[in-house]
């Protein structure tokens, strides 16, 4: 008897997936470009996901929307909270 392979998803993964397909992303005039460590990365509010088959799902808690890829590393908004 073979034994069964179950797959599991962690809810974490599940919870992102759900909002990429719900979710819009965060548009400017929402954030803009910052200078210095002031970026979404390094905000309190900011989370993600990574996993290899489906990449990274940045995401801020604050706004409930999706961010670009890429841009975690050069914007903020005026709700911008130090980790």
């Amino acid at each position: 008897m073979m034994p069964k392979k179950i797959a599991t998803v962690h809810p974490f993964v599940d919870k992102y997936h759900k909002l990429q397909e719900e979710s819009e992303y965060i548009e400017d005039p929402t954030y803009s470009r910052s200078i210095g460590s002031h970026v979404c990365m390094t905000c309190s509010k900011f989370d993600y996901s990574s996993q290899a088959s489906c990449g990274s799902i940045l995401f801020c808690s604050w706004h409930q929307e999706l961010i670009y890829y890429g841009q975690h590393l050069t914007h903020s908004c005026e709700l911008y909270q130090k980790k």
